[in-house]
């Protein structure tokens, strides 16, 4: 009940800034979109190697706010510019003594979500609400799978991985998505909304594969929460998992003409 109390006030606290950022825009969003991504870094080198003072950090943290400004300035990333953060991180990596693999992993990790972000907001019109339709279904998909899961129990889903989610969760998770989701389409205008129900379910599921993906990463190092700065939450990671996979996706589907 501590915990939940915890849960509950943080998002109070956080909820009504989240909100204003993203209605507002500008460079204020922009900031804050990127120093979440650094925190992200950091929280990432953390549970990887266990220290984030690494020529692999700084060189992670400075290409991302780089690129972060240069989606706000331009619209766009071109493959030069990935190019570059590629070949950047890899020889960060090897002067950090860091596996490759997890050296890109966590660079696109925090980086994607970042630029899809700032991209939706300063490029798409209206481009606040669909950050804030595309938010409350991950809110409502977590909120739902943590009372569903609590209530009604049952099998797991992957215990080896995630030990507290149930497949009752998941199911009460998608179907308070798909309502919320639906009622917040209605709300900001859009059209057709059996279109914006089926989206609802496809963006519920794949933000319980961020969450599933970053426990994962946890279970692997042995490590339980990505850091202990939000009351009642952990670290950054753990709030915004499914929103790091959502954002991208969306992104990507208004980019190429939907």
């Amino acid at each position: 009940m501590n915990n939940l109390l915890l849960r509950i006030l943080s998002a109070l606290v956080m909820l009504p800034v989240a909100i204003a950022l993203i209605l507002f825009g500008g460079w204020a969003y922009t900031v804050v979109i990127l120093l979440l991504s650094v925190l992200i870094l950091l929280e990432w080198n953390m549970i990887t190697t266990g220290k984030w003072k690494t020529p692999l950090f700084l060189v992670q943290a400075l290409l991302v706010i780089a690129l972060g400004c240069g989606m706000k300035l331009q619209g766009t990333v071109t493959i030069i510019d990935v190019i570059v953060f590629l070949n950047a991180v890899l020889l960060a990596a090897l002067l950090s003594k860091k596996d490759f693999k997890l050296a890109i992993a966590g660079g696109f990790y925090a980086l994607l979500p970042a630029l899809a972000m700032i991209w939706l907001r300063e490029f798409v019109v209206g481009g606040a609400y669909v950050i804030l339709w595309a938010m409350i279904i991950v809110w409502s998909m977590d909120t739902g799978a943590y009372f569903a899961g609590k209530k009604i129990g049952g099998p797991k889903m992957s215990p080896r991985i995630s030990p507290n989610k149930t497949w009752a969760g998941l199911v009460g998770g998608a179907l308070l998505a798909v309502v919320t989701g639906v009622m917040s389409a209605r709300f900001f205008g859009f059209e057709p909304l059996y279109l914006y129900a089926a989206a609802s379910i496809v963006l519920a599921l794949w933000s319980q594969v961020g969450d599933l993906a970053e426990s994962a990463v946890k279970r692997k190092f042995d490590v339980k929460d990505s850091g202990a700065i939000i009351p009642g939450h952990g670290g950054i990671m753990d709030r915004v998992d499914g929103i790091l996979f959502v954002m991208p996706v969306v992104a990507l589907y208004l980019y190429f003409g939907a």
